[in-house]
């Protein structure tokens, strides 16, 4: 469905990190909701979050004319204060 396309536009956007759920609402009136998580970096500047977040509103767009919202929900790694960690907090799984 239209899922993979609007994911396409997302992962293609410039400044976006990471790509969460994706989801595309029919409804009843006709047309529908788009909704998204989007992942930024910590030293990404708020700024910089809107405008890439308005970037990707034009993408869906152009792929989903019929979106009649999209709701996109940023979240902004924090920064990390370990920079150094202990090696015991470091987890290995195995295929097991």
């Amino acid at each position: 469905m239209q899922t993979s396309a609007i994911r396409e536009v997302l992962l293609a956007t410039a400044g976006v990190q990471t790509v969460g759920a994706v989801g595309v609402v029919e409804r009843a009136e006709g047309g529908h909701v788009v909704t998204a998580r989007l992942g930024f970096g910590p030293n990404t500047p708020a700024g910089d979050v809107v405008a890439i977040l308005e970037a990707v509103r034009a993408g869906i767009r152009a792929v989903s004319p019929d979106a009649v919202d999209i709701v996109l929900e940023p979240e902004i790694a924090a920064p990390r204060g370990d920079a150094n960690p202990p090696t015991d907090v470091f987890v290995i799984r195995g295929a097991d």
